[in-house]
């Protein structure tokens, strides 16, 4: 009967705090999905085939596109960015295969992997991001874009009518001051001109040119406004500058070549396309007071932030 009784009292006096625990797992449950706008779920293939919303893969997406260590209003702009490209790549889907949205996704094992003991801190972070822009995507003119982005620059974003051939209204080249003071503003390069021809060829199956003529026929031959390698004849192939990086593994297409003897040295600003948000920049930019909608705005001409 004692125990009985011992056990009734400790059920009484546990109760709230049992019932308290439920309420608020069932709230935060619940406002998560009312914050959540867009009913489209994402399928991922793997190990299995599962299914997210918007929030989680937006937050495995932006924790593989940007430093989990950048500020707040930087994270906030990115979740932008891959919204605005998950929704326009989905249209009217409310189901989408994650092959098809063209975004790099880290899942939960691969940013554990990636963070290690910050990963419970980075997640949470990214994952504010993404729940406080929910719904914001990117308009110019009333329609919805499709943006470009990039970690580092040369001090100038680019022209998309230069670098793509297509004029984008809102990739315009725009200042970037901020780049210079990254330590990936520059990267020195050096390899064989065996190896740089091995690399060609493994790109390029046609290429032919021979280590002692290499020098002599090799020149940048077209760069755009900003500085960017737009081609060049290398043996006796012309490559586009983003061609000619892909195959040697350069951070960027801006760059410049020296031959010396044996050895070629290649002098790299920046890293990636150059081409839209400028993520370093924005950072810098956010650590100035920049709000995301104010990110956005400047490196993406003319667009406007809305739902």
């Amino acid at each position: 009967m004692r125990r009985f009784l011992i056990g009734w009292i400790l059920i009484v006096l546990l109760l709230p705090f049992a019932a308290a625990w439920f309420y608020h797992e069932w709230d935060e449950k619940n406002s998560r999905i009312e914050q959540e706008t867009s009913s489209l779920q994402i399928e991922i293939q793997g190990d299995g085939e599962y299914r997210l919303g918007v929030t989680d893969y937006l937050t495995g997406a932006v924790a593989a596109q940007i430093p989990a260590d950048f500020e707040m209003e930087t994270l906030k702009a990115q979740a932008v960015l891959a919204r605005t490209c998950l929704y326009r790549r989905s249209g009217s889907k409310m189901l989408m295969d994650a092959s098809d949205i063209g975004l790099t996704w880290l899942d939960e094992s691969d940013r554990k992997q990636l963070w290690g003991i910050s990963y419970q801190e980075n997640n949470t972070k990214i994952h504010q991001a993404v729940q406080e822009t929910d719904g914001q995507i990117l308009y110019y003119g009333g329609q919805m874009i499709l943006p470009a982005w990039f970690f580092v620059g040369n001090g100038m974003t680019r022209s998309g009518k230069e670098a793509l051939g297509e004029d984008i209204p809102w990739l315009q080249q725009v200042e970037s001051k901020w780049d210079l003071e990254s330590e990936n503003y520059q990267t020195e390069v050096a390899m064989t001109k065996k190896q740089m021809i091995r690399l060609l060829k493994q790109d390029c199956p046609d290429f032919v040119c021979t280590p002692d003529s290499l020098a002599m026929n090799c020149g940048i031959t077209s760069v755009d406004s900003a500085g960017y390698v737009l081609e060049l004849q290398v043996g006796n192939q012309i490559l586009s500058g983003e061609e000619f990086r892909y195959a040697l593994n350069l951070p960027s297409a801006c760059f410049k070549i020296a031959f010396e003897g044996k050895q070629v040295r290649l002098t790299v600003y920046g890293q990636g396309n150059g081409l839209g948000f400028d993520q370093y920049g924005a950072n810098s930019q956010a650590k100035e007071g920049k709000n995301y909608e104010q990110l956005l705005e400047y490196y993406l001409t003319g667009v406007k932030v809305g739902e």
